[in-house]
């Protein structure tokens, strides 16, 4: 193989090698940050959907507490015809990214029917009077209210802590993706070392060994004597030299 060939191939196994290490770090970066994009997207969805859930069950309660006093008996009572609670939890419903999120949800689900069906019976509850509707909001209704905002509040703590999670795995996946480009930079160093390495050994410092040997023989008429190991073509070259030094040898002593 000539010796040309041999550097450009030594150049090329070093490009292959972080080519193919670049490519893998960048899709293996571009995989894990869309997978884990996805899930805090999710735990955010799903955070602020809780945090809506939580203000519309503590818009039926305080209509509720406003009208305990009413004098004339009035409520003003929408949750039968307000959908917004169901959507919010039906929307949520796939955004979950967490087992204890999904349990906190089918708890949820089970305490928002309760709130209602206990809550249906407000109208006839505020035919009586006024201790009547404060016993029933305070034994019935107020303990499984605070049983819904309870867990809400803990749904929604349980998608940050997930988004925190989250968070840190697409940090570390961020190392994980560029090793394989470090580990390719440090391989590369090492080959470009020992590439030089071979290249000054079997090439240059027996190139520089021929050339001094020549430039004596110009200067000083000393013999060339130089032995030179390893590559075929160097020895090739370093016996041409020498044929050609006594070649010139013998014709300047006829002359």
């Amino acid at each position: 193989m000539a010796i040309r060939k041999k550097i450009s191939l030594g150049f090329v196994v070093i490009g292959t090698i972080l080519l193919v290490s670049s490519a893998i770090s960048i899709y293996e970066f571009v995989r894990m940050r869309n997978t884990v994009s996805n899930l805090i997207n999710d735990n955010i969805s799903a955070i602020n959907t809780s945090r809506l859930m939580l203000e519309v069950s503590d818009e039926y309660n305080f209509n509720l507490v406003r009208g305990l006093g009413d004098e004339h008996g009035k409520i003003n009572i929408k949750s039968k015809d307000d959908t917004r609670f169901r959507d919010y939890l039906n929307d949520v419903r796939d955004k979950f990214t967490t087992k204890a999120e999904q349990q906190l949800a089918d708890s949820v689900r089970y305490a928002y029917s309760t709130y209602i069906i206990i809550m249906n019976d407000a109208p006839v509850v505020w035919q009586g009077d006024y201790n009547a509707r404060r016993n029933w909001y305070f034994n019935r209704l107020y303990p499984v209210y605070m049983q819904l905002r309870g867990y809400l509040q803990s749904l929604t703590h349980t998608s940050q802590q997930a988004l925190a999670d989250n968070s840190k795995i697409m940090s570390e996946s961020f190392y994980r993706s560029i090793m394989p480009g470090v580990v390719a930079v440090l391989v590369g160093i090492v080959l470009v070392c020992l590439f030089n390495y071979f290249i000054n050994k079997y090439f240059v410092f027996p190139f520089n060994r021929i050339a001094e040997a020549v430039q004596d023989y110009i200067n000083r008429r000393r013999s060339y004597n130089v032995m030179v190991e390893g590559d075929e073509e160097m020895r090739e070259f370093n016996e041409n030299i020498r044929e050609l030094v006594e070649t010139n040898r013998r014709l300047t002593k006829k002359s």
